[in-house]
């Protein structure tokens, strides 16, 4: 519907109607529409991405922050590290998606100039909730089997006697079942997170994308 009626405006303009007194202003008003536009589409996609993480991610440090008397807080830090990044893309990722639905401005030049930074902020995105995967894995496993009573090696071994620890940590009889694990789920995550990121945002920018190449055209 909206790419025909781009059709029908452009048609108009060149054929010298006056069906469309402001051209531009039509078109630009269609592709800021704040209702069903890809653009409005990926917005409230990423608000309701930004409440999820925020309220599963204070329940996450606040378990971690003071269940046990605070014995895991390295991982409620870490876990507000994660959110805070979260926070500060989720603000300039939305920054772009308002430029984007601006009124005023040119419209297939400033499209793909924004189109183009829309796909590289999704693709780090991927990228790094992919890569995030392994590191918090591994690194939460080693937190919980260092503090834990039954790890098999004691808090001196830390020290400055890194090595002794690490052998004891490969020695462990978790050891080949928590690296296995990390595999998998980083696997899991990968595609899980190829679809998740395709149906929020990789359809809208498909339709985006054709929005333009349609513009193109005509």
């Amino acid at each position: 519907m909206e790419l025909d009626s781009l059709k029908d405006i452009w048609k108009d303009q060149d054929k010298g109607m006056d069906r469309y007194p402001d051209n531009n202003t039509e078109i630009l008003s269609m592709l800021g529409k704040k209702s069903q536009s890809p653009v409005a589409k990926i917005k409230r996609n990423l608000l309701w991405e930004l409440i999820a993480v925020v309220v599963i991610y204070a329940i996450a440090i606040g378990y971690y922050a003071f269940s046990r008397h605070g014995q895991y807080w390295e991982l409620a830090v870490m876990l507000a590290l994660v959110g805070i990044g979260f926070v500060f893309y989720y603000y300039h990722k939305n920054k772009l998606l308002k430029s984007m639905q601006c009124v005023a401005c040119e419209v297939k030049s400033n499209l793909q100039r924004q189109l183009t930074t829309l796909e590289k902020y999704v693709r780090f995105y991927f990228i790094t909730g992919t890569l995030l995967t392994p590191v918090l894995y591994y690194l939460t496993g080693l937190i919980v089997l260092y503090k834990n009573p039954g790890h098999g090696f004691s808090n001196e071994a830390l020290g400055n006697r890194v090595q002794p620890m690490l052998t004891s940590v490969r020695e462990h009889h978790y050891f080949t079942e928590f690296m296995v694990g990390g595999a998998v789920v980083t696997v899991v995550v990968y595609f899980v997170n190829k679809w998740y990121i395709k149906k929020l945002y990789g359809q809208h920018i498909g339709h985006l994308k054709e929005l333009l190449r349609q513009m193109e055209e005509i």
